[in-house]
């Protein structure tokens, strides 16, 4: 009976190890999973309406509280045209899970019902970049003037 006595406290002593160890695994995995979670993309409750969550194409995307704005006097390449996914990476970098500051113009809305705007974000440093300038400027889409609007503030 001895013998059995310390088969089972050794196999008590097992299924405690055992334990303590999944029970340290799995807060090893919660802390990985907490850290990761800090580094990738944000759950939409905890951004602000104001934010790019979704690159449509080139020149237009979706917001937080769902409004898709349309870039005003930017037209980049549609899909199956060269240079469509260099754009939408190009506008991908610049405010994708970024705040934007929206300008609007003379017509607020194109006949696809979405917003013409005038769009800035600000940089790492906190200088704003006009995107729709930006996009023009680096070649990724070219001027162009759309309903009634002027693009008078996107130099050439």
């Amino acid at each position: 009976s001895g013998l059995v006595a310390l088969k089972t406290n050794s196999n008590l002593k097992n299924s405690i190890i055992i334990i303590i160890c999944l029970i340290l695994l799995a807060g090893l995995i919660t802390l990985a999973l907490f850290l990761l979670g800090k580094t990738t993309t944000p759950t939409l409750n905890n951004i602000r309406n104001n934010t790019a969550i979704k690159i449509i194409d080139g020149d237009t995307f979706e917001l937080a509280n769902q409004d898709t704005i349309r870039l005003l006097c930017v037209d980049t390449p549609e899909q199956g045209e060269e240079g469509y996914d260099e754009a939408i990476n190009f506008l991908s970098s610049l405010i994708l899970y970024q705040e934007v500051r929206l300008e609007s113009s003379l017509d607020d809305k194109d006949s696809y019902g979405r917003l013409l705007r005038f769009v800035y974000v600000q940089d790492e440093t906190g200088e704003e970049i006009f995107v729709n300038q930006e996009i023009i400027s680096q070649e990724y889409g070219e001027l162009f003037p759309y309903g009634n609007n002027s693009c008078s503030e996107i130099e050439r």
